[in-house]
């Protein structure tokens, strides 16, 4: 069995348990239209949908998958932590647009004008779909207090 075929089942396991738990949340009073039981189907959905994707992808493919280099794991997992570090105090929009940034360039992208756009555009629209759309509160960092 190939890395992406295992991952792909596991995946699919997870997001099955993960999709159990989250239709037990308890609904509240207090809940908003999309209620306590929203966001982790969602995130149960994506991940079993990334995870048949992954298998299907695996079982189609006849050659060996490409080595997975420790030092770029580690890479992209640093990107991820400096992003939690900072995300309190620079604020979601932000931080994410310096996410999409500094992954670009990690993964051998050049940081030109319209990266840039892209990112500060993707921040604009995660941060409407999540904050407004979905009435998910996310860190306003500092500029909550400049402006």
């Amino acid at each position: 069995m190939n890395r992406d075929l295992a991952f792909g089942v596991a995946g699919a396991v997870i997001a099955v348990g993960y999709y159990g738990l989250a239709v037990r949340i308890p609904a509240s009073a207090l809940a908003d239209a999309v209620g306590p039981q929203g966001l982790p189907i969602a995130y149960a959905s994506v991940l079993l949908l990334l995870s048949v994707i992954l298998t299907a992808r695996s079982v189609r493919r006849s050659e060996s998958p490409r080595p997975v280099h420790a030092a770029r794991v580690a890479g992209m997992l640093a990107i991820g932590a400096v992003y939690l570090a900072l995300v309190p105090w620079l604020g979601y929009t932000a931080t994410l647009a310096a996410l999409i940034l500094a992954v670009t360039w990690y993964l051998g992208g050049i940081v030109n004008r319209t990266i840039v756009v892209v990112a500060v555009s993707g921040a604009l629209v995660f941060w409407l779909l999540f904050v407004r759309l979905l009435g998910i509160p996310h860190p306003a960092g500092v500029w909550a207090r400049l402006f």
